[in-house]
């Protein structure tokens, strides 16, 4: 896993920044950077959910720290890897941010208008408390903040994009929604149930329910009817993909599935109650899983294959919620402190 492209002046700078969480080493005129645990963005109103592509990290903010007995909403946020400037997406407003997700052109997320009394929303009326949007990453940004895919009333709390849609799963609406990227009618994949967290394989979609302790896939190639892989699970969390495997959070444990296994085949347990309380986060890159447990203040490394149980490489974090990597190192946010951090795993 590389490090992030600074020069070693730059990094030497940092290296004595505030909010700098780890040590550094400049070796010669090499431009080595050995800065393990770097806090790279502060100052966040509740930070959760974060994604990477090539050029930049992506994350929300669920709060604005409003005065008492406001609330001014969320932000959509972006920084570019070899720079430390925060830009806006969409701004703070009256929108709360919440999943998120990316392909190649655009970010998509979903988001509650919290000008909405609680529960104050009827579909039927046309109300669009709740929303899928989508922004195309070139610049410039519009204006409008972003093109809503959909509105109704009903949450998405996990998003997937494929080549051509969007598939949502909304708990309180007991759906998964699907809408083309170009906008349009929406149509429900699935109805019934409490589909929270979802991840899309080729034409399997495949999500997990907490509340009926479900793991269930569905094939979009054809008409086959939705199929529970796994029940009776500790309540099933986000999941998470690589070229072999799907993985799921399950209770205070990891579980693997291969993603070519067939009706009947057993799910790994990678963890034993290793971890000290219920993960919120799950990242995979190379031969590891990442893990945030929010309750332990820390972030855990897993290797894929379950050797050697977890192991902490960051303690004292305050709040560590959504978690993403690739070769440029682990990133996470504190939702508690604020704080955009990265690892860097090498």
């Amino acid at each position: 896993m590389r490090s992030s492209k600074r020069s070693a002046v730059t990094l030497a700078l940092a290296a004595l920044a505030p909010g700098l969480n780890g040590c550094a080493e400049i070796a010669g005129l090499e431009d080595r950077q050995v800065i393990q645990l770097m806090t790279i963005a502060e100052n966040q109103a509740d930070p959760r959910a974060i994604a990477l592509d090539e050029e930049a990290i992506y994350w929300i903010n669920r709060g604005n720290d409003g005065s008492q007995g406001s609330f001014k909403g969320g932000a959509l946020r972006r920084q570019i890897k070899d720079d430390w400037a925060v830009i806006d997406l969409l701004g703070p407003s009256n929108e709360v941010p919440d999943a998120l997700a990316l392909d190649a052109t655009h970010v998509y997320w979903s988001s509650t208008d919290a000008a909405f009394i609680k529960d104050d929303c009827d579909p039927d009326a046309g109300d669009t408390r709740d929303k899928l949007l989508k922004l195309p990453k070139a610049a410039p940004i519009p204006a409008s903040g972003g093109e809503m895919l959909w509105g109704s009333c009903g949450a998405a709390t996990g998003i997937a994009p494929s080549a051509d849609n969007v598939y949502s799963a909304r708990p309180n609406a007991n759906r998964i929604t699907s809408v083309s990227k170009q906008g349009g009618n929406r149509t429900n994949l699935t109805e019934g149930g409490k589909p929270r967290y979802i991840v899309l394989d080729g034409s399997l979609v495949y999500w997990t329910d907490p509340e009926n302790k479900t793991l269930s896939v569905i094939d979009i190639s054809g008409d086959a009817p939705k199929k529970d892989l796994f029940t009776e699970l500790e309540p099933p969390g986000l999941l998470a993909l690589d070229e072999a495997n799907l993985y799921w959070l399950h209770g205070n444990n990891v579980m693997r599935f291969p993603r070519s296994g067939a009706d009947g085949d057993a799910a790994v347990l990678l963890l034993d109650k290793e971890l000290p309380s219920a993960p919120a986060g799950i990242a995979t890159y190379g031969d590891h899983l990442y893990i945030t447990v929010q309750e332990a203040k820390s972030v855990y490394r897993l290797r894929k294959d379950g050797a050697g149980g977890p192991q902490e490489i960051a303690a004292n974090q305050e709040g560590p919620t959504g978690i993403a990597a690739d070769g440029t190192g682990v990133y996470w946010t504190n939702s508690g402190s604020g704080q955009i951090v990265r690892f860097n795993d090498e």
